[in-house]
Formats: C-alpha cells, structure tokens, sequence
C-alpha cells in the first residue's frame, strides 16, 4: 500500500469516526456544529445521518407534556423518574422557547393555541390538529412540527365552512355542530416509501380520508369496517388523548366495536363479543382486525384502552374494580400472541380506593388509568390519572406507586411519546 492509500484510508476512517460521534449528540449541538465546516454541515444534514442519529435518539425518549392548558414541553423520561419537584415557566408566546423552571434543567417549550391538540408523534415529529373560526366560518388545519429543530410545516388545509350553508362534501351538518368535534386524525409513518401520513375520520358516515406528504393529497379510501371505539369518558380530564390510536410497525390501531355505529354506543350497553382492534396498514392503506386477550372477561365502568409500550401494541382494562392489568401483544398481529405482562392493585397506588366499592373516595369519576411509557430498564411505568389528573410513577420492583411531583396542571392522558431527531417538516 503506498502513501497516498494510507492517507486516503485514514481520511475515510477519520471521517466515519467523527459521523459516529456526532451521531449520538443531541439536536442543539448538531445544529450548532453545522457552522463548523461546509463538509460538517452536509453530513449532518444527509438523510443516512439523520436515520443513525434518529436511531441513537430512540433511546433517550420524552413525553410532550400541555400543561396550563396552552403551553408543552418535551419532557425527559429520566427527569420524570427523578421525580424532582418542578413548576414549568410561563411563556405565552408561540415562536418562543419557555424553560423548565428547575436549576438543573432547561428544555424548549411550545405554547399551544387553545384550539391546537397533538394528534400523534412519529420519529420526532409532532402532528398538530387544530382551527380557527369566527361567527361565520371555520377552518381545520394540520401541521408538523419538529421540536428539537424548532421548524414547523405548511400549513395543510383539511377543511373549511362557512356556517350558514354547513355543507361540506356530500354530506350537512347542523349549525350547531363543530367541524372540529366530527373529524378524528391520526398520524404515522410509510416506510414503503419513506413519507407520513395523516389518517382523517368523520364520525357521522364513518367516512376515512388519507394525506400523503409525498403528493400533497387527500384521498378517500375504504371506510371502516367497524364502529372506531372513541372516547366516551364522562371525566372531564380525558380530552382527545385516550383511544386516539396507537402507532405500531407501519400501521395505526384502534379499539373497535362490532355492530355499533360510531359514537352512538354506551359502554355499559357492550359486549365483551363486540370488542375487537381494528389495524390500518399505511403501506398498503387497508384493514385488518385483531382479538382482544382471552383474559379480557368483563366490559366494566372504565374504558379499556390500547398503548404503545416495550416495543409492542398494548391492551389495558380494570379488572373487577380491584386491580389494573396490561397485556402484551409478543407478535404482532397474532392473536395469540397476548401475554399479561402486569396486574396492578389499586391498593398499591397513591390514590385514595375504597376497596369495599372499587371507586375512589375523592373523585366522582370511575378510576380509569392510561400507561404512557415504561423507563429503559423496564423498572418504571408512567400511568396517567384522569380522576386526579395527575400521573403515577409505578416501581415494578416493589409494586408501589407515587404521585409525580410537577406544580402544573398538566393534560396528562393527551401526553406522547417523543424523540428528539433532524427529519424534515418539509
């Protein structure tokens, strides 16, 4: 080997150590070190790096916490577990960044419009639902949103009205129904061809639309083939956050029930035969329907639920008023495959349970929990609370709870998994 392949080796191993390096440093830095160098910039700006740094960041996970009804921050998971005493700080400007109140901790903020909910998070992007209206008209709109890069989309225009005809489509609405309370959206990510999409769905004709980011379009496509199973909480807290769908592999899912039309349903009136999980495969943007657990054996006054954790679409339900249990789906799509994975007692959390009625003494709402994510080591689960809205840290090694300690009023059942990355809004 002569002089020049040894240097020419030793460029390229230099260069694949410092894509390495740079690869596990969080957003701020790398923007940053973008000004370094024209050859720094392209690396880190190079669709390979994105991917390796989006697939290092999957291990420092966040929740996105709206808290005081109009601000969130994306809160560390770590931090959370630390359950230090925090009041988050007030900012009531969009563009700017609010800090945690806390000495040892300073995390961007977003403050949202009271008419904006987080509709999903996918690989570091948020997708924001929300309108505008005054007394004639109104507008629904989507945007994306990458925090860490602190760049926000277009604006995607889904639909707009104008009041006094209340027609859009082929179907009407009466003046005294929002556009904004009849349409649901999801969000999630293609990887047959590397694009997200928003998945749109209207109560009222259980009619499906799909945005493609891609072409910019929305399109029609084969309408549910059952009733989405939507919130129906009498506990104010909830908001849009339970049931909302979860992301899993490609696809999105959803609680559904057989022979029931959407939002024309009562829990005590279901049956545990009418449950199923209705999946959405974005690739191929059709449908599939899986069984609930065998162990799934009573429809109770609380809503069971599906989430997101280890790695695996989850079924959650309270069991006869005593206990809160978490199935697992090992293979996913496979029936078969539910596994329990945990059966909580409420007498082991922080909540004030009158075992002889199965209700908490404090609230008029049944109990009703919802698990937002599970710490690294698997040690510690995150429960939201909607009675209390509050959330729970539950230590698996000791089975007992406490109460995170945050001041705010936080939307605890509307919080999302994310991670910081560098994809595009664009």
């Amino acid at each position: 080997m002569n002089s020049h392949q040894v240097e020419s080796r030793a460029g390229v191993l230099y260069n694949d150590l410092i894509e390495e390096i740079l690869s596990f440093l969080d957003v701020k830095s790398l923007t940053r070190f973008k000004c370094v160098s024209k050859s720094w910039k392209t690396l880190i700006s190079d669709p390979t790096f994105v991917k390796l740094h989006l697939n290092r960041s999957a291990r420092n996970t966040h929740l996105t916490l709206i808290y005081d009804d109009v601000k969130m921050v994306c809160f560390p998971l770590h931090r959370l577990i630390q359950n230090t005493s925090i009041t988050l700080a007030h900012n009531p400007y969009f563009h700017e960044p609010c800090f945690l109140d806390s000495p040892f901790l300073e995390e961007p903020g977003f403050p949202l419009d009271r008419r904006l909910e987080v509709v999903g998070s996918c690989n570091g992007l948020l997708c924001l639902h929300g309108y505008v209206t005054n007394s004639n008209y109104e507008e629904i709109f989507l945007y994306l949103w990458n925090p860490a890069t602190k760049t926000l989309s277009n604006k995607i225009l889904f639909l707009h009205d104008e009041f006094h005809l209340r027609k859009c489509g082929r179907y009407e609405m009466i003046n005294t129904q929002s556009l904004y309370t009849l349409w649901r959206f999801w969000f999630g990510y293609d990887d047959s061809i590397n694009d997200y999409k928003i998945v749109a769905f209207y109560e009222k004709i259980n009619e499906v639309r799909v945005f493609n980011f891609g072409d910019n379009v929305w399109r029609h496509i084969q309408s549910f083939p059952v009733a989405p199973f939507m919130d129906i909480s009498t506990c104010p807290h909830t908001h849009l956050g339970i049931n909302a769908g979860v992301y899993v592999s490609g696809t999105v899912n959803w609680l559904a029930i057989r022979n029931a039309c959407p939002c024309n349903f009562e829990l005590k009136s279901i049956t545990i035969d009418q449950f199923v999980i209705i999946s959405l495969d974005l690739r191929t943007e059709t449908y599939n329907q899986f069984l609930l657990p065998l162990g799934f054996d009573e429809v109770t006054s609380v809503e069971p639920t599906l989430s997101f954790l280890m790695d695996s679409l989850c079924f959650s339900h309270d069991f006869h008023g005593t206990h809160f249990i978490i199935w697992q789906m090992k293979e996913f799509g496979v029936d078969k495959s539910w596994t329990q994975f945990l059966k909580i007692s409420y007498l082991s959390l922080p909540i004030d349970y009158d075992e002889n009625n199965g209700s908490s003494l404090q609230y008029p709402c049944p109990l009703s929990f919802f698990p937002l994510c599970l710490s690294e080591n698997g040690d510690t689960l995150i429960l939201a609370f909607d009675a209390a809205n509050s959330a729970i840290l539950y230590n698996l090694r000791d089975n007992r709870g406490e109460e995170i300690r945050i001041r705010n009023l936080v939307r605890w059942f509307c919080a999302k998994n994310y991670v910081e990355s560098l994809v595009s809004t664009s």
